[in-house]
């Protein structure tokens, strides 16, 4: 006599296999798939149970990879626009409905690919001045100040830019803010920044996004408020650059650290510092500096800076945040434009070709247009 499990095994292969797309092979059926623009893809999901099932496979990324169909998303945590949010609630009074709620501080997204601007709405709520860092598909955003209290808290949420869902991460180590945040060879890293007390940070630690863990590290050998953090040349090594020290607010320091995974060490590097109000990016292995007049490379404690391209025109100093896209095509810098006053009014983004060394600027829609404190991106 079969077993139930017999009789299940028996039924379960009798069952017809259901094509993607009736009258088309399947490996034809997903490279068409694949070329559904990413905006689409939570309504493509909910179509039936095999395209769900065909875009979480890693033959879906690799089509849209060779269809050419990938896009670069740059998740910016950005401040709301004050002005736009009170156009947008007198526009919704005069319409009778009501005003929508807008987070102080919270997930934009901007498609590089495509120049559509959209916001998480299914984003947690976003601690005021979090850092945010991408591995692979997956963006975390980490720490911040609690909006009420304004302490840092340790609180991490990732969200899966493949699929469109958050969840909650384990917190950090430490709670706090203002800290060198960074993905370097498959983690990411935070160090440095200030606790609750205001007192600069020597700590840092590393989250695994698929073992979803952190890794306490060594401290490092300095106290480091406000420092970047970035991947080395290699881009498998985390780099904590400048910052300062509790008893020196605002004397940013002129040197970095980076850590040795192997040796579970850091070391130091001289005279790496831009101006304090510089961002830095990596770029195809090699760390930028934009500010002032000219884009800036680093070729090390001998060569020093040399310019590699201009500034991005009429980008005020202090205000940038870079990231790069694209595998290093491309280089996206927000900040505030600088008036004719020497003043700021909105913010804009500025993206870099690397290959022309020409710079395009991205007017946002109003909504989009507030300050960003943090960048991160995705390729899907």
């Amino acid at each position: 006599m079969r077993s139930p499990r017999s009789r299940a095994l028996e039924r379960d292969a009798a069952v017809e296999h259901v094509e993607l797309i009736p009258g088309m092979p399947d490996d034809v059926a997903v490279d068409c798939l694949a070329r559904v623009p990413h905006g689409s893809h939570r309504a493509m999901r909910r179509v039936c149970r095999g395209w769900r099932s065909a875009a979480a496979t890693p033959a879906f990324a690799m089509a849209r990879a060779e269809a050419g169909a990938n896009e670069d998303l740059v998740y910016l945590l950005q401040f709301a626009n004050p002005a736009a949010a009170a156009a947008a609630a007198e526009e919704a009074k005069e319409d009778g409905d009501a005003p929508a709620n807008s987070p102080a501080y919270g997930v934009a997204v901007y498609n590089v690919t495509t120049g559509e601007w959209r916001r998480e709405k299914a984003a947690p709520p976003v601690p005021m001045f979090a850092q945010c860092a991408a591995v692979g598909t997956r963006l975390a955003v980490l720490g911040g100040w609690d909006p009420e209290t304004f302490e840092p808290v340790a609180d991490v949420h990732v969200l899966d830019a493949s699929t469109g869902v958050w969840r909650s991460a384990p917190p950090m180590r430490s709670a706090r803010s203002f800290f060198a945040c960074a993905e370097a060879g498959g983690r990411i890293y935070v160090a440095g920044g200030h606790d609750k007390h205001k007192n600069a940070l020597k700590t840092a630690e590393a989250y695994d996004a698929v073992a979803d863990a952190w890794d306490p590290l060594p401290d490092m050998s300095e106290e480091r408020d406000e420092c970047d953090g970035m991947a080395t040349v290699a881009g498998d090594r985390f780099l904590a650059v400048s910052g300062y020290r509790t008893a020196r607010q605002g004397g940013f320091e002129r040197d970095a650290e980076w850590f040795d995974p192997a040796a579970r060490a850091w070391r130091r590097l001289d005279r790496v510092r831009a101006p304090p109000s510089a961002a830095h990016v990596v770029v195809r292995g090699r760390v930028w500096c934009i500010e002032g007049a000219a884009v800036m490379e680093w070729l090390g404690s001998r060569g020093g800076w040399r310019e590699v391209g201009p500034s991005p025109p009429g980008l005020k100093a202090g205000t940038a945040r870079a990231v790069c896209v694209g595998g290093g095509e491309r280089v996206v810098v927000t900040g505030a434009i600088e008036d004719s006053d020497g003043g700021s009014g909105r913010h804009a983004l500025w993206v870099f070709d690397v290959k022309t060394k020409n710079w395009t600027v991205v007017r946002p829609p109003p909504e989009f247009a507030g300050f960003a404190f943090s960048v991160a991106a995705v390729r899907i």
